[in-house]
């Protein structure tokens, strides 16, 4: 089975990824955790729709997280029991691949199902190279948001898949904020974790998966008759997926002041969004405002903005420490 998590303000592209998993799985089950309230939502067709209230969270809870968090930092507040009530309401399912709401399927994942049955945990990495250009974001922004990315899971059921899930689910109820302070963001930080924590982990190294913003830099892709190739270095492999978050809302994400993948010289991304674009089309529909997440989303300051905001900060806190010397007539 297949499984996203998403607000009413994400579901068409949640639809439109179950479009894709109809098209390159046709036989596996595509499951939407609705991370909101379920009222005024459209047909969702053959996809299975799970509510916060199939996940065991009480009113109470809900309105403790919701009071907590922005509808970010809900939704991954909550991803993990929506993953861990997918294996209990679905029992003849062995296997879980969850994808981001912004992610589209190019062709099938195969390697990963095939990964899975050696495994408990797949984990995807943000990067497969190092940067070397000095451009950002680099190895200490990783260290912020988490080396594995949380868009792209793979979960065998087992005994010690269960215990990492209980683990997640307790530390993202607890700890989804994004405070880079406080060690905390979302629910993907956790998942540095999870390879010295739990047993049977393993590390998806394929780059067809995932192609995003964060690593697209690294991966040229080009159309053949057949399908999409993505090239890393000589290598060339299918295109399997692609996550769009930050590519089709510019400040969507944790990767919003990157500045090494420039769309005015990458034809091939622009085509990609091109036909996402169309793609969520089908699916578009006057969407609320989420119900959960109470706390407003954080501004995102790019260019002069950033700067000043940054110098001035500094600037304020060199006042507020630098020694005074009293006056003395």
């Amino acid at each position: 089975m297949m499984l996203t998590v998403c607000t009413r303000a994400q579901l068409a592209g949640a639809l439109a990824l179950g479009a894709s998993v109809r098209q390159h799985h046709p036989e596996q089950r595509f499951i939407i955790g609705l991370a909101d309230e379920p009222a005024d939502l459209p047909a969702v067709g053959p996809c299975t729709l799970l509510t916060l209230t199939d996940t065991g969270l009480t009113s109470g809870q809900l309105t403790l997280l919701s009071a907590r968090y922005t509808p970010t930092e809900f939704s991954a507040a909550v991803k993990p029991g929506f993953i861990r009530t997918a294996f209990e309401r679905f029992s003849d399912e062995t296997t879980l691949i969850y994808l981001s709401p912004t992610s589209l399927l190019y062709g099938p994942l195969t390697p990963v199902f095939n990964a899975l049955v050696t495994h408990n945990v797949l984990l995807n990495p943000h990067w497969l190279v190092p940067p070397a250009d000095g451009l950002a974001p680099d190895e200490k922004h990783l260290q912020n948001v988490g080396l594995y990315s949380g868009g792209c899971l793979g979960f065998w059921r087992d005994a010690e898949t269960e215990r990492m899930l209980a683990w997640w689910e307790m530390r993202c109820h607890e700890h989804a904020a994004v405070n880079f302070c406080l060690g905390s963001c979302l629910d993907g930080l956790w998942l540095m974790h999870v390879p010295t924590l739990f047993a049977g982990v393993g590390v998806l190294k394929n780059t067809g998966l995932q192609a995003a913003l964060w690593n697209l830099p690294q991966r040229l892709l080009v159309r053949q008759p057949d399908g999409w190739q993505v090239g890393l270095g000589d290598a060339q492999t299918p295109l399997l997926s692609v996550d769009f978050l930050g590519l089709t809302v510019k400040n969507e994400g944790l990767f919003q002041h990157q500045n090494r993948l420039r769309l005015a010289s990458r034809s091939d991304v622009r085509q990609l969004l091109t036909d996402y674009r169309a793609a969520l089309t089908s699916f578009s529909y006057n969407a609320p405002h989420p119900a959960y997440g109470e706390q407003p989303e954080p501004v995102i300051r790019t260019g002069w903005r950033r700067t000043a905001h940054t110098r001035l900060t500094q600037l304020s806190r060199w006042i507020a420490t630098v020694p005074v010397k009293p006056l003395h007539r």
